[in-house]
Formats: structure tokens, sequence, C-alpha cells
């Protein structure tokens, strides 16, 4: 595989983050969205599956597994998002009869939001990650590169 093609498909793989991480916000703020367009998972999404896929090649670079961490956390993170704004209600039957769902969605609503601070956070350490490893990428001779595929 030539360099190129290695960058194209790193590349390729920030952009799905990019994406994915639209998505998520999107559904923050209340759209529509597939549920497919946001795994949960870290490694069923298109990121994840270049990175567990066909990026291991790369795995042997410093940059590569610098990778992993954030993009769990991520996920992580979106994990305890979804869970906030979509699992079911289970407050005490008192809670239920006294208590007002405006101000618990608002409640939900802002500890999502918050938590959603915190994964673009991790968003920017993540790209910052992809960036190093696509200058080590670059800086690297065609036949180094070659060879790790």
């Amino acid at each position: 595989m030539t360099k190129k093609e290695i960058l194209t498909q790193l590349r390729a793989a920030k952009t799905a983050h990019i994406q994915w991480r639209s998505y998520a916000q999107a559904l923050i703020s209340g759209l529509p969205v597939e549920q497919d367009h946001v795994p949960v998972v870290h490694t069923t999404c298109r990121f994840g599956k270049w990175y567990y896929g066909s990026g291991q090649a790369l795995s042997s670079l410093s940059g590569y597994e610098a990778i992993e961490t954030p993009h769990e956390i991520l996920h992580q993170l979106y994990m305890k998002i979804f869970k906030i704004l979509f699992a079911e209600d289970d407050r005490s039957m008192l809670t239920k009869i006294f208590g007002s769902k405006s101000k618990l969605n608002k409640k939900k609503q802002e500890e999502a939001e918050a938590l959603m601070q915190n994964l673009l956070a991790v968003s920017r350490t993540l790209l910052e990650s992809i960036a190093l490893l696509e200058q080590e990428i670059q800086s690297m001779p065609e036949e180094e590169l070659a060879a790790l595929y």
C-alpha cells in the first residue's frame, strides 16, 4: 500500500469520526438521527472499523497507540448520554406523582449537554492524535510504510 493510499484511508476514518460526532451533537439537540449513524460501541463505528481493521497495520507507530484511549472514552461518554436521554424512567411512585416531568427532562438535558462538552474535548484530543499519526506517516519513507502492510 502506498503512502497516499494509507493517508487516504486515515483521512476517511478521521472524516467518519467528525461525522459521528456531528450526529451525536444532533441527537443532543433533539434532532432525529438514525440509530446506525451513532453507534455506541467503539469497534462498530466507521472509525473503529478502520482502527481495528486495516488501520492495525500501523500499530507499530507511536501515533497509532495514542488514538485508542480517547476513542474508547468518546463512546463511553456517548453511552452515558444515550442512557440519560433514552433510559426508562425509574423514579419512585411519589416522585412520579408529585415530581415535575419538565424539571426532570430539563435536568436530563443539562446532564447530557455537560457530557457532550466532555465528549467534544475528548474528540479534540482524538483529532490531535490522528494529526500526529498523519505527520508520522508523512515523514516515513515509502519503503518503511510498505513494510508495514
